[in-house]
């Protein structure tokens, strides 16, 4: 690519200020529903990236939302994946016929979770730097990282959301459901019952 890019950091003045950033946990009920589950859990990774993308353009994070953002990367995000890739996936390639053509589409969205996991610890490294001060720097380095991993993100969401979940809602049975269910409990700890 030749020279560095530099990012254009508007002035607060020019910005309209963002709301403070909100993760709400999802209702356990819901895992009864998993693809509705993981729908509501994709709204949460969205709200992960908008702060990010902000962190980025601003050059820092408040020290409240940067724990956020750490712990739902390293905590949530990986559950999530694990959800996809041990339930949803494995269960899709059983069901699907092959005018769903969803083998490349689910090897490549399993590739952008491991893509995403070196880009995430880099992210969160620097977000955990000097935990006492309330605010974190975001250098143009790792704001340019956030920026790639929210864009990446954005892109696999909808994905997920327009051509998986869609696809799983007609072809999985209430039977595929309910394992999905067990598995995505057991994974949070969730008793069964």
């Amino acid at each position: 690519m030749g020279a560095a890019m530099t990012r254009h950091r508007p002035s607060k003045a020019a910005r309209p200020p963002r709301p403070p950033l909100v993760i709400d946990a999802i209702p356990f009920a819901l895992l009864d529903e998993p693809l509705e589950y993981i729908f509501a859990d994709h709204a949460r990774q969205r709200a992960v990236c908008a702060a990010l993308q902000d962190f980025a353009e601003t050059g820092f994070a408040s020290r409240s939302e940067a724990d956020i953002v750490t712990a739902f990367l390293t905590h949530d995000r990986p559950i999530h994946h694990a959800d996809e890739e041990e339930d949803l996936f494995p269960l899709l390639r059983r069901r699907s016929v092959p005018d769903d053509n969803l083998g490349a589409a689910l090897a490549r969205l399993g590739e952008d979770h491991r893509r995403g996991d070196a880009i995430v610890d880099d992210i969160v490294a620097a977000l955990s730097e000097r935990p006492g001060r309330q605010r974190v720097t975001v250098s143009d380095a790792v704001g340019e990282l956030m920026q790639v991993y929210a864009a990446d993100e954005h892109r696999h969401l909808a994905i997920e959301n327009g051509v998986v979940l869609a696809i799983a809602k007609i072809r999985l049975t209430r039977r595929d459901l309910r394992i999905m269910s067990r598995g995505m409990k057991a994974r949070r700890g969730v008793v069964q019952s």
